[in-house]
């Protein structure tokens, strides 16, 4: 069995991945996959030649856009569509909706489905007048970055060292 089919092996039910961590207990909402570790899989399956080719795939990015119509957190990490998705983030770290619409851009099955253009409509709006993504930092609420503004670099303060 090749590496390639042992990670298609692995899709759960609904048709995406998941992890077997439940760090915040079992419950109904964590019988499905994962979103984010279904985005990371496609996302290296992009790379490959059965990307557009391979009915499993078309499944996961069911999964996907499944995800982005029932938006509460579901799987095991209970990867949810809430304020934090809706954050523009660069580079690639964590389900965003930035890195959703990045990857499912490589699938012909998502791009002309509804959920995915209305998601691309979402990020369209939120352009700024040149047309340019603004990324948003991911820590505009803590202590160390409270004076970022939207699209404003960060200010870092440096950590307070011990004096003698």
């Amino acid at each position: 069995m090749s590496d390639v089919d042992a990670v298609l092996a692995r899709r759960h039910d609904d048709g995406g991945w998941r992890c077997n961590k439940f760090s915040y207990g079992r419950g109904p909402e964590t019988e499905y996959s994962n979103p984010g570790v279904t985005l990371w899989v496609l996302d290296v399956f992009r790379f490959t030649d059965h990307v557009n080719t391979n009915p499993s795939l078309d499944r996961a990015v069911d999964s996907l856009l499944g995800h982005w119509v029932v938006r509460r957190p579901v799987g095991p990490c209970r990867f949810g569509i809430g304020t934090l998705f809706m954050q523009v983030e660069f580079p690639f770290l964590r389900y965003n909706l930035l890195y959703y619409l990045y990857v499912l851009s490589f699938y012909d099955r998502a791009k002309d489905d509804r959920r995915y253009l209305e998601a691309l409509r979402l990020l369209e709006s939120t352009l700024d007048a040149r047309g340019r993504v603004v990324v948003e930092p991911r820590t505009a609420g803590s202590p160390s970055c409270r004076s970022a503004r939207r699209g404003a670099r960060p200010k870092w303060r440096r950590p307070a060292t011990a004096r003698s």
